[in-house]
Order: C-alpha cells, then sequence, then structure tokens
C-alpha cells in the first residue's frame, strides 16, 4: 500500500516549504503502482487569482504567477489575470523565464513545466508523486542545460531540456540542506541560498559548487544580484546581509564548519549562531522587524524591494545599512514580488495584488 502525506499551511511561505511529508513503500513493484499518484490537470478556477499564490515573475511585457493546486496565471497590468491549463494539480513553488516565450515552473511531487508560448500552454517535462517532496528553484542557462534545486539538498542537470536529470554530485550538498533560491550573479556564477544559513556558488554552469561562510545560521529564503560583484540575502526573522564583493566572502573550508558544528552542541554558544554578523565580507543590515522575508526585486532605479509576512514590505538602504518598512495596507503574507512602472505586484496568501508605492 502506497500513501502519501502532505500538509500545506497558507500562513507563510515558510510553511509551505518546510511542512511537507511522505510515506512511500520502495519496495512496491511497477506493476502495483496507485495511478492515483499519476498527475491529473489543474482545475480551471474563477478566484484562482485570490488563491495562495508563491511566485510572480516577468514574461517580457507581461506577468505570470505561479501557487497552489497547479495554479498558473497571466496578466498584463497586474490586475486582470487569465489562468493558464496546467497538466498538475500539485503546488507551485517558481516560475522563471529567459525571454517572453520561453519559461519554466516547478514544485511539489518533482514536478517540472516548460512553455514556449508566454505562459498560454505548459508541458510536463517531469514527475514524480512518490518522491513527494517540492523543488523549490530552477534556472537553465540555453535552451538545453538546466538546474533544478530542491527538498534535502536535492540539485539535478539536464542537458537535453529537461527530459532527463541528473544528480549534481557535491560534497556542498553532503548535509542535505532544502535549496531555496537559485540565482545568477552579476558577474555570471550561480548562487544557491537554503536552510541553515547554506550558500554555496558555482563559476561553471553548476558542475562543481564550492560553500562559502554564511553570516546566519538560520534559513535563507532569498537573494537578490547587486551590480556585478554584490549580493543581498535575506530570510527567517527578518535577517538582511549584504556583500559588497562577493569575491572577498570567506570561503567555508572544513575546519570552519566542524568548529560552527562544534558550536551548535555547545549551550553557551547555541544562543548566538543564528546571527553570526562578523563573517568576512559580510554586513548586517539593521531591521527592526521580525517578520521573516519570503521574495525581494530591485527596481529598475536601483531600489530594493523585500516583501514578507504579515503585509510587510521592506525598502533597503545600502548606504546607510538600514531596513525599512513601507506603510502597506494588505496584512497578508507576500511571498514574491515584482516591480511595475511605479508599483510593486505580490504574490500571497491572498493571491496577487497591485501595490502602489508612490502617491
Amino acid at each position: 500500500m502506497m500513501a502519501r502525506i502532505t500538509r500545506l499551511c497558507s500562513t507563510a511561505l515558510a510553511a509551505v516549504l518546510l511542512l511537507n511529508g511522505s510515506i512511500v513503500n520502495a519496495q512496491q513493484e511497477d506493476d502495483e503502482i496507485d495511478t492515483s499518484l499519476e498527475p491529473r490537470p489543474a482545475v480551471m478556477a474563477a478566484r484562482a487569482s485570490s488563491a495562495l499564490l508563491l511566485d510572480v515573475t516577468r514574461a517580457g511585457g507581461q506577468l505570470v504567477a505561479v501557487g497552489q493546486r497547479g495554479n498558473i496565471l497571466r496578466s498584463q497590468d497586474g490586475k486582470t489575470w487569465q489562468q493558464a491549463p496546467v497538466p498538475v494539480d500539485t503546488t507551485l513553488t517558481r516560475v522563471r523565464f529567459a525571454d517572453a516565450q520561453h519559461g519554466w515552473a516547478v514544485g511539489y511531487d518533482a514536478a517540472v513545466l516548460a512553455t514556449e508560448d508566454g505562459g498560454q500552454s505548459w508541458q510536463q517535462l517531469h514527475y514524480d508523486a512518490r518522491w513527494a517532496r517540492p523543488y523549490y528553484d530552477i534556472h537553465f542557462t540555453d535552451s538545453q542545460n538546466g538546474l533544478v534545486a530542491g527538498a534535502n539538498g536535492t540539485l539535478l542537470a539536464t542537458h537535453d531540456a529537461g527530459q532527463s536529470w541528473a544528480q549534481v554530485e557535491s560534497d556542498a550538498f553532503e548535509e542535505g540542506p532544502n535549496l531555496y533560491n537559485l540565482i545568477v550573479l552579476g558577474d555570471g556564477s550561480l548562487l544557491i541560498v537554503g536552510e541553515r544559513g547554506f550558500l554555496a556558488r558555482s563559476f561553471d554552469a553548476g558542475q562543481t559548487w564550492q560553500r562559502l561562510n554564511s553570516p546566519y545560521s538560520g534559513p535563507l529564503f532569498g537573494a537578490l544580484p547587486i551590480n556585478q560583484k554584490g549580493l543581498l540575502i535575506f530570510g527567517l526573522r527578518g535577517n538582511v546581509f549584504y556583500a559588497e564583493n562577493i569575491d572577498q566572502c570567506q570561503i567555508l573550508t572544513t575546519e570552519i564548519r566542524q568548529a560552527q558544528l562544534d558550536a551548535e552542541l555547545d549551550p553557551e554558544q547555541a544562543n548566538t549562531l543564528s546571527a553570526l554578523r562578523d563573517v568576512p565580507g559580510w554586513r548586517a543590515m539593521d531591521n527592526e522587524s521580525t517578520e521573516s522575508l519570503y521574495g525581494g526585486t530591485v527596481g529598475a532605479n536601483g531600489q530594493i524591494t523585500l516583501v514578507g509576512g504579515n503585509g510587510h514590505v521592506m525598502q533597503v538602504s545600502l548606504s546607510n545599512q538600514q531596513v525599512t518598512r513601507l506603510p502597506i495596507t494588505p496584512a497578508n503574507n507576500m511571498n514574491a514580488g515584482v516591480m511595475l512602472d511605479h508599483d510593486l505586484v505580490v504574490a500571497g496568501t491572498n493571491g496577487v495584488q497591485r501595490i502602489a508605492l508612490t502617491p
């Protein structure tokens, strides 16, 4: 008998990301597989734009958002949204576009989807309900070569446009952290952030990885490239850190990591591990709020905006090393945001909303 237990909490992205489990009989023969675990198309729903959404991004001149029950939505203005037909009804966590037409989405049950028409239609590239856990991010360097990052240190690579995937083998992922965000830095290198302050960088399109010493030991939910070498990372309890030059950040050696692991077992040091603010290369941003931050965007004018729990929309000043809350009315959790003109379009527990940031 095969059973799958999935617990989703719509009150915060962290709960959606972390509270997922599965019970799978790995010895079951192929001819005994429960057909109910095969993917089902997402239901076309009139209120899909008001349901839980986890990500929103640009696709040329339009916006695309993804979320609960396989919902994928498109909009030209951030106000009116159209739902697209999707071949799976599992929760989708991330959507990325290389240009106006070519994009990908990933989510729970190892779902990987692709579109070649700007999100009007989607093709299933991968799905495995028996694995049950989620992918959290995806990046394609070109039409053939891509990476997906997910739960338990999972990093997979494809070299045939997603028709097949293979595990990327690296000591960097041996502790099995959830890998939440995979981004391209200004110099073209790749960076992954994840739980327990995980930071890793690749200079060869994801073939090999090198861990960085992190200024924070709690979950890092997101990262933003700043100019050519800069990097902003953010996560649980409003923690935000900035590296002006990623090349000057300390490599996490075996000796440093062992010292950190030893310190975790020492009650006298345990309380100081959540904010390691003296790590070389990093500056802690001053933030009076302790609401967790789940997503962020950099506007055309360079303004950095972060979104998080309980309606918190924050602006970051690198020069003043401060994170300041904006007086935004919606009190729902916000999981991702993107700028549209002078407004912010957010995806969250109340779906998608367009919020004016200036009078």
